[in-house]
């Protein structure tokens, strides 16, 4: 538990820095991502039934990643003459949330029905990482003047 708690303390103060934006590298979090859902479902047996699950969860994770890049602070850094971007305390909270919920499911994931909904509940997290890199991507092109 006390290890859980460093981590989570690391990872508000990362998301709490200011952080330049690099175009070309807001792309490869999201393809990790994927490549990992892929290999985890694909040694899953798929039914209709998951993938209505993982195309809704997907759906829930792309909104609510629109709704944090929404709240990122971007500007333009005139000193250094780069984009910079900072994660606002709502999107922290959002993003425990959810990931908490994520624990809670896979503590009473012990049968196999709560493991499709694990799975799912990845698709969260990677909806939202991918819209809300879209987000950023958009403001950027637009602060840069592009």
């Amino acid at each position: 538990m006390v290890s859980y708690l460093v981590v989570f303390i690391v990872i508000v103060l990362i998301m709490l820095r200011e952080k330049q934006v690099r175009p070309a590298r807001l792309w490869v979090i999201p393809v990790l991502l994927i490549g990992v859902m892929f290999s985890t479902i694909s040694s899953i047996k798929l039914t209709p039934l998951s993938m209505m699950m993982y195309i809704s969860c997907l759906i829930v994770g792309l909104g609510i990643g629109v709704w944090k890049g929404k709240l990122e602070k971007i500007r333009m850094n005139h000193t250094r003459g780069a984009v910079t971007t900072k994660s606002s305390i709502a999107g922290i909270i959002l993003f425990f949330g959810i990931l908490l919920v994520r624990i809670l499911v896979g503590h009473w994931s012990r049968e196999h029905a709560w493991i499709s909904l694990t799975n799912a509940l990845m698709f969260i997290p990677l909806g939202s990482i991918c819209s809300r890199r879209y987000i950023i991507y958009l403001r950027y092109k637009q602060l840069m003047g592009e």
